[in-house]
């Protein structure tokens, strides 16, 4: 997780925030997973480590499968929504799990975005998770879709 193209400062918060995050009840849990809506933006930071993550997977495959996979969900009513492109809709998960943004790894485990499933009793406070926010604040954030469109024009 640790990306030289931050700030230093930004790196060691980050770095400090995972390791106050009790992941335990997380594990093998896919529920949150129906959160994973497309539009969340993410720092070009995060985008460039999932683009390294999945050109460094051994199982490459998998996820080119789970990116060919129609990412729509019909709620009813005449009211769709579309997943993030890396959400596996066949098996459920994440592609680039060990590589998702920040957003993600944060979901459920700071007070102001409590677990959806609510596996935490109650609202999880992670000390250093505002002054991290704060200052990814900072950095240009687009969707995983802005991103591919600024890449292009590049």
């Amino acid at each position: 997780m640790w990306n030289p193209r931050l700030s230093d400062r930004f790196n060691k918060r980050l770095i400090r925030v995972i390791g106050q995050m009790d992941l335990s009840p997380c594990n093998g849990c896919d529920e949150c997973g129906l959160r994973c809506a497309a539009g969340v933006q993410v720092a070009r930071q995060e985008v460039d480590s999932v683009r390294r993550f999945i050109d460094e997977s051994p199982d490459r495959d998998s996820i080119e499968r789970v990116l060919a996979q129609d990412k729509t969900v019909d709620l009813g009513d005449g009211v769709t929504v579309k997943m993030c492109r890396y959400r596996d809709m066949e098996r459920g998960g994440c592609a680039v799990y060990p590589a998702r943004p920040l957003v993600c790894r944060l979901l459920g485990h700071v007070e102001w975005m409590p677990c959806p499933i609510e596996k935490f009793e109650v609202a999880v406070k992670t000390p250093d998770a505002l002054e991290l926010l704060d200052e990814y604040s900072n950095h240009e954030r687009h969707t995983f879709e802005g991103w591919d469109e600024v890449s292009a024009e590049c």
